[in-house]
């Protein structure tokens, strides 16, 4: 476990568009593939995307895991914070690193 991993206290299940078998008939949904896997949700950055004068604000958020994270564009994971609070997102570009790996991700649940 790296320095950084020992830091995160978030944990998050990871869910994938697949295909399962529900009283002998073959379905399609989120099925749960891995669940508590560490991670550390953040905000990235507030970013002002305006034009013509009309000021257009969008926050990025990132999702840091390790490398051994079965994780993938597309997948949708729920993310349980430090305090309880859980936050759905659809996971998007990820970033290797030597010892991490970070995604972009989309809040699902943003009011």
């Amino acid at each position: 476990m790296s320095a950084l991993q020992r830091l995160w206290k978030d944990r998050m299940d990871i869910y994938r568009w697949d295909e399962y078998e529900e009283d002998e008939v073959t379905k399609s949904g989120d099925v749960l593939m891995h669940s508590d896997v560490k991670c550390h949700y953040s905000k990235g950055s507030l970013a002002d995307t305006g034009e013509d004068g009309v000021p257009t604000l969008i926050n990025t958020y990132s999702l840091f895991c390790s490398l051994e994270a079965d994780l993938k564009e597309g997948d949708k994971v729920i993310v349980t914070q430090r305090n309880g609070r859980q936050i759905t997102l659809q996971v998007g570009e990820g970033f290797p690193y030597t010892d991490h790996q970070e995604f972009s991700v989309k809040r699902v649940d943003v009011a």
